[in-house]
Protein backbone atom coordinates (compact mmCIF):
# COMPACT_ATOMS: atom_id res chain seq x y z
CA UNK A 1 0.00 0.00 0.00
CA UNK A 2 1.12 3.46 -0.73
CA UNK A 3 1.88 5.39 2.28
CA UNK A 4 1.07 8.92 2.99
CA UNK A 5 4.74 9.86 2.79
CA UNK A 6 5.05 8.47 -0.72
CA UNK A 7 1.95 10.36 -1.84
CA UNK A 8 3.29 13.53 -0.26
CA UNK A 9 6.64 12.98 -1.95
CA UNK A 10 4.96 12.50 -5.34
CA UNK A 11 2.89 15.63 -4.78
CA UNK A 12 5.98 17.66 -3.79
CA UNK A 13 7.93 16.41 -6.81
CA UNK A 14 4.95 17.15 -9.09
CA UNK A 15 4.58 20.64 -7.61
CA UNK A 16 8.31 21.28 -8.05
CA UNK A 17 8.13 20.05 -11.66
CA UNK A 18 5.13 22.29 -12.32
CA UNK A 19 6.93 25.26 -10.77
CA UNK A 20 10.03 24.60 -12.88
CA UNK A 21 7.87 24.27 -16.01
CA UNK A 22 6.23 27.59 -15.17
CA UNK A 23 9.63 29.26 -14.65
CA UNK A 24 10.99 27.74 -17.88
CA UNK A 25 7.96 28.96 -19.81
CA UNK A 26 8.44 32.47 -18.33
CA UNK A 27 12.13 32.47 -19.32
CA UNK A 28 11.19 31.30 -22.84
CA UNK A 29 8.65 34.11 -23.14
CA UNK A 30 11.20 36.70 -21.94
CA UNK A 31 13.72 35.40 -24.47
CA UNK A 32 11.15 35.55 -27.27
CA UNK A 33 10.18 39.10 -26.29
CA UNK A 34 13.85 40.13 -26.26
CA UNK A 35 14.43 38.54 -29.68
CA UNK A 36 11.31 40.26 -31.04
CA UNK A 37 12.45 43.61 -29.64
CA UNK A 38 15.90 43.10 -31.14
CA UNK A 39 14.41 42.29 -34.56
CA UNK A 40 12.24 45.42 -34.43
CA UNK A 41 15.30 47.54 -33.53
CA UNK A 42 17.24 46.04 -36.43
CA UNK A 43 14.34 46.72 -38.81
CA UNK A 44 14.22 50.35 -37.62
CA UNK A 45 17.98 50.67 -38.14
CA UNK A 46 17.66 49.27 -41.66
CA UNK A 47 14.82 51.70 -42.42
CA UNK A 48 16.91 54.62 -41.14
CA UNK A 49 19.87 53.50 -43.26
CA UNK A 50 17.65 53.19 -46.34
CA UNK A 51 16.19 56.66 -45.75
CA UNK A 52 19.69 58.12 -45.37
CA UNK A 53 20.83 56.39 -48.56
CA UNK A 54 17.82 57.78 -50.40
CA UNK A 55 18.49 61.27 -49.04
CA UNK A 56 22.12 61.13 -50.11
CA UNK A 57 21.24 59.78 -53.56
CA UNK A 58 18.69 62.56 -54.06
CA UNK A 59 21.20 65.19 -52.93
CA UNK A 60 23.88 63.94 -55.32
CA UNK A 61 21.36 63.71 -58.17
CA UNK A 62 20.31 67.30 -57.49
CA UNK A 63 23.94 68.45 -57.62
CA UNK A 64 24.46 66.60 -60.90
CA UNK A 65 21.28 68.09 -62.36
CA UNK A 66 22.30 71.60 -61.29
CA UNK A 67 25.76 71.11 -62.81
CA UNK A 68 24.22 69.92 -66.09
CA UNK A 69 22.01 73.00 -66.20
CA UNK A 70 24.99 75.27 -65.58
CA UNK A 71 27.03 73.52 -68.27
CA UNK A 72 24.15 73.79 -70.76
CA UNK A 73 23.80 77.50 -70.03
CA UNK A 74 27.56 77.93 -70.30
CA UNK A 75 27.68 76.15 -73.65
CA UNK A 76 24.90 78.37 -74.98
CA UNK A 77 26.69 81.51 -73.83
CA UNK A 78 29.99 80.22 -75.23
CA UNK A 79 28.37 79.50 -78.60
CA UNK A 80 26.92 83.03 -78.67
CA UNK A 81 30.28 84.53 -77.75
CA UNK A 82 32.05 82.42 -80.37
CA UNK A 83 29.59 83.55 -83.04
CA UNK A 84 30.07 87.18 -82.03
CA UNK A 85 33.84 86.71 -82.09
CA UNK A 86 33.74 85.17 -85.56
CA UNK A 87 31.59 88.04 -86.78
CA UNK A 88 33.98 90.62 -85.35
CA UNK A 89 37.01 88.80 -86.79
CA UNK A 90 35.34 88.67 -90.21
CA UNK A 91 34.52 92.38 -90.06
CA UNK A 92 38.05 93.20 -88.93
CA UNK A 93 39.59 91.08 -91.70
CA UNK A 94 37.33 92.71 -94.31
CA UNK A 95 38.24 96.20 -93.10
CA UNK A 96 41.95 95.43 -93.17
CA UNK A 97 41.61 93.87 -96.62
CA UNK A 98 39.93 97.05 -97.87
CA UNK A 99 42.73 99.08 -96.33
CA UNK A 100 45.33 96.92 -98.05
CA UNK A 101 43.66 97.34 -101.45
CA UNK A 102 43.64 101.10 -101.16
CA UNK A 103 47.34 101.20 -100.26
CA UNK A 104 49.01 101.05 -103.63
CA UNK A 105 52.22 102.91 -102.91
CA UNK A 106 54.35 100.29 -104.59
CA UNK A 107 53.60 97.86 -107.35
CA UNK A 108 53.06 94.45 -105.81
CA UNK A 109 53.10 96.01 -102.34
CA UNK A 110 49.42 95.52 -102.07
CA UNK A 111 49.75 91.74 -102.67
CA UNK A 112 52.35 91.41 -99.93
CA UNK A 113 50.17 93.42 -97.58
CA UNK A 114 47.19 91.23 -98.39
CA UNK A 115 49.19 88.05 -97.75
CA UNK A 116 50.42 89.45 -94.45
CA UNK A 117 46.89 90.48 -93.56
CA UNK A 118 45.54 86.99 -94.35
CA UNK A 119 48.25 85.43 -92.20
CA UNK A 120 47.54 87.80 -89.30
CA UNK A 121 43.81 87.14 -89.58
CA UNK A 122 44.46 83.37 -89.56
CA UNK A 123 46.72 83.64 -86.52
CA UNK A 124 44.15 85.79 -84.73
CA UNK A 125 41.38 83.29 -85.56
CA UNK A 126 43.45 80.39 -84.22
CA UNK A 127 44.27 82.29 -81.04
CA UNK A 128 40.62 83.15 -80.49
CA UNK A 129 39.57 79.52 -81.02
CA UNK A 130 42.23 78.31 -78.60
CA UNK A 131 41.10 80.90 -76.07
CA UNK A 132 37.49 79.72 -76.44
CA UNK A 133 38.51 76.09 -75.83
CA UNK A 134 40.58 77.00 -72.76
CA UNK A 135 37.77 79.17 -71.35
CA UNK A 136 35.18 76.43 -71.95
CA UNK A 137 37.42 73.86 -70.25
CA UNK A 138 38.06 76.16 -67.28
CA UNK A 139 34.34 76.91 -66.86
CA UNK A 140 33.41 73.22 -67.04
CA UNK A 141 36.14 72.33 -64.55
CA UNK A 142 34.89 75.02 -62.17
CA UNK A 143 31.31 73.79 -62.44
CA UNK A 144 32.43 70.19 -61.90
CA UNK A 145 34.42 71.26 -58.83
CA UNK A 146 31.45 73.14 -57.40
CA UNK A 147 29.19 70.13 -58.05
CA UNK A 148 31.70 67.90 -56.29
CA UNK A 149 31.82 70.23 -53.30
CA UNK A 150 28.02 70.35 -53.19
CA UNK A 151 27.79 66.56 -53.31
CA UNK A 152 30.36 66.29 -50.53
CA UNK A 153 28.44 68.75 -48.36
CA UNK A 154 25.23 66.82 -49.04
CA UNK A 155 26.84 63.54 -48.04
CA UNK A 156 28.56 64.67 -44.87
CA UNK A 157 26.54 65.29 -41.74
Amino acid sequence: MITKAAIACVLVVGAAAALQTYRLRGAEMALLEHQNSSLRARARAVDVAIEEGNRRTAAVQKEVEDARKKIDALEGAAADAAAAGRSLRDEFAAARARACRTDSTAPGGSQAAEATERMLADVQRRLDEAQERVARYADQARIAGLACEGAYRALTP
